[in-house]
């Protein structure tokens, strides 16, 4: 439940009603009382989607069944590939430190 308060836009310099959401918009101008805010989430919004659409595993929607399947195989599979190549190089760094605590 969100709670009404007023406050002055920021364009037409008018008292408006404000429910403290980022898509509330000024009763007189109809512009956005959070301008910024909204700017900055719709940005972040589109840059994750141009980032998860540009990815060599992203389904698209003419894939046919066997390749969305695959392509969701493999990016499972690559995130357990990810895992094992940290925790190999974990590994490593363990026993250099191990090698070189031992050798003095």
């Amino acid at each position: 439940m969100s709670v009404k308060r007023e406050i002055k836009c920021p364009h037409c310099k008018k008292w408006t009603l404000w429910r403290g959401e980022t898509y509330d918009r000024c009763l007189y101008c109809n512009e956005f009382l959070q301008n910024d805010v909204f700017i900055k989430q719709l940005e972040n919004k589109l840059s994750e989607e141009v980032k998860e659409e540009s990815d060599i595993f992203f389904v698209k929607p003419t894939d046919g069944k066997f390749t969305a399947f695959a392509k969701k195989y493999l990016r499972k599979f690559r995130r357990a590939f990810v895992f094992a190549q940290a925790a190999l190089i974990a590994f490593m760094a363990f026993l250099l430190w191990l090698i070189g605590m031992l050798s003095t």
